[in-house]
């Protein structure tokens, strides 16, 4: 349908053109028409008739005759150049409109063979659907045995499968049995040794308590005589370093000393005054003086004796 319009189209735009060349040619045809002649006047003066020439004049009627031949045979030319080519334009237009009708009866056809094809391709979807729909029928036939055998097959499966695991929940009972007997009696072996482990361990820390015990105490016996020992040292050092001019006799203070390892004074007071200001000023003046005070260079025992805070009565 639309190839139609268009072939209607064309036509006209041609007919329309060939009128359009008709008319131009008419119009160029009008204004080059032959002019009259404007003939010579007959109130000429008689002398200068006689004094023309009238072989010249015919000359120049000639030429210009022949002029408008030339023009009107060029005029003519031109005009049949132009009909030439509105022909060959009309010629044109009628191949092409030829060319249009073969082309939209190809095209008909085409479309006629088109819709055949549809059609039977129609059918062939058709016949395709009704074999499509008869083979899902059988596969779903197929399927279904399929089914019911695979049923089965999983029952007869499930009641071996059944049959299995009760043999083997008997055996497993039966099993469980006899390792719990066996766990029981492994158990009351190990509490029987466990009680008489720990009857053993607790005679040992018993033992051990009572070595302890025996070893803290003479540890503590030894660590006394010592300290005893380190305090006489450093109340002989400090003495050494005390000033006892112009002070009486029987005079006595408690000293409390700070001390770093090594025997490094860092810090010196009387925890209770001798009654006497000078003789306790005194005694803590040697105390200063006798840094370093002589203590065991072991850190451990110099920790355990606790000298970090030494307190001692000082009696010189």
């Amino acid at each position: 349908m639309q190839l139609g319009w268009f072939v209607r189209l064309i036509s006209f735009l041609y007919s329309l053109g060939l009128h359009l060349v008709v008319a131009i040619l008419l119009l160029i045809s009008f204004e080059f028409s032959v002019k009259p002649i404007k003939q010579p006047s007959t109130n000429v003066n008689i002398v200068n008739a006689v004094s023309v020439d009238q072989k010249e004049v015919q000359q120049q009627l000639e030429k210009l005759k022949q002029q408008e031949e030339d023009k009107k045979q060029a005029e003519q030319e031109r005009i049949a150049e132009l009909e030439k080519k509105a022909g060959e334009l009309r010629q044109q237009r009628l191949k092409e409109e030829q060319r249009l009708r073969e082309a939209e009866k190809k095209n008909l056809e085409k479309q006629k063979q088109r819709e055949e094809e549809q059609e039977k391709l129609a059918q062939l979807e058709k016949k395709k659907a009704e074999l499509e729909k008869q083979r899902k029928l059988e596969e779903e036939k197929k399927k279904q045995a399929e089914a019911e055998r695979l049923k089965a097959e999983q029952e007869k499966q499930r009641l071996e499968e059944e049959k299995r695991k009760a043999a083997e929940e008997k055996a497993r009972i039966e099993e469980e049995k006899r390792k719990a007997a066996e766990e029981k009696a492994r158990l009351e072996e190990e509490k029987r040794k466990a009680e008489e482990e720990e009857k053993r361990k607790a005679a040992e820390r018993a033992l051990q308590e009572q070595l302890e015990a025996e070893h803290a105490a003479e540890q503590r016996r030894q660590d006394a005589t010592l300290l005893q020992a380190i305090v006489g040292r450093i109340s002989n050092k400090v003495e050494r370093n005390f000033n006892k001019t112009g002070l009486p006799g029987n005079l006595a203070c408690t000293l409390q000393v700070k001390l770093l390892p090594g025997g490094d004074v860092i810090d010196v007071s009387v925890s209770k005054s001798s009654g006497d200001d000078i003789f306790d000023r005194r005694a803590l003046t040697a105390v200063q003086k006798a840094s370093p005070l002589p203590v065991p260079e072991d850190l451990e025992t110099f920790e355990r004796l606790d000298l970090r805070e030494l307190t001692f009565k000082f009696e010189p």
